[in-house]
């Protein structure tokens, strides 16, 4: 339960208060991303369904995306957003290796980073419009893209090298291991397969799209970092929680 209350803690804005010391091994708190997700994703579709039920949905569509939108940055605390954010600023701005890890750590958001913010929200909104004019069954898309996104940042802490030997990327990886990955796969898959008997085979769609858009950024991060870094992690997210909801969109849930 600590180690889940800790993926609480660092992921998301509910009121946990988690214990950290040095007797704390942070890696496996990463074996609980998922579920975290899970959380959050639930919390979001919950929004999206009163909405719909109040019948917003029906009369201001992009509005009741917006409020759902808004809702899933607030419960995150928009950490995720940070990272993406400082992504674009650093991976796509031409300068070396040390420069780009310089303006990683800078807490001022760049031009890249202002437009590579913009474009991602609005994707992600254009995708929540139609899932919220759909049925009210195409809203597990929402804890399933979370899940899957949060999945797939284990799997790249535990394969992919890091771009520096300290930072929150580094401590967090720290005992990370075959135990917390083996975990990460079973609440994968689990919610894979209850997301299949609502949504049918459009969740393979989801998950190959969040794959992609992973190990697109993945790739990427050690192209110009040599590595991977905490607002790599963040980027990972958001690239694979927005590639699943628009391959949701595209296969027509």
């Amino acid at each position: 339960m600590g180690d889940l209350l800790r993926a609480l803690g660092l992921l998301t804005t509910l009121p946990v208060r988690p214990r950290w010391d040095e007797t704390v091994k942070p890696g496996r708190a990463m074996a609980w991303y998922p579920l975290a997700g899970l959380i959050v994703g639930g919390l979001t579709a919950a929004v999206a369904f009163a909405l719909a039920w109040l019948g917003l949905a029906e009369r201001a569509a992009l509005l009741a995306a917006a409020l759902v939108l808004a809702a899933w940055a607030a419960l995150t605390g928009a950490l995720h957003l940070d990272g993406w954010a400082d992504c674009c600023d650093a991976l796509f701005v031409p300068a070396e290796r040390e420069k780009r890890l310089a303006i990683m750590k800078d807490p001022r958001l760049g031009s890249f980073g202002a437009v590579g913010l913009a474009l991602l929200l609005l994707v992600k909104l254009a995708a929540l419009q139609p899932l919220l004019e759909g049925r009210a069954t195409a809203l597990v898309g929402l804890p399933l893209a979370a899940c899957l996104a949060r999945a797939l940042v284990v799997v790249a802490a535990w394969r992919a090298p890091l771009a520096k030997q300290d930072g929150m990327a580094f401590y967090m990886r720290q005992s990370l291991g075959g135990r917390e990955v083996a975990i990460t796969a079973l609440t994968a898959v689990a919610a894979l397969a209850a997301a299949a008997f609502v949504l049918g085979l459009a969740v393979l769609a989801a998950l190959a799209a969040a794959l992609l858009a992973a190990l697109a950024v993945a790739a990427l991060a050690r192209a110009r970092l040599g590595g991977l870094t905490g607002d790599v992690y963040g980027a990972i997210i958001e690239a694979s929680e927005t590639a699943a909801l628009v391959a949701l969109i595209i296969v027509g849930v």
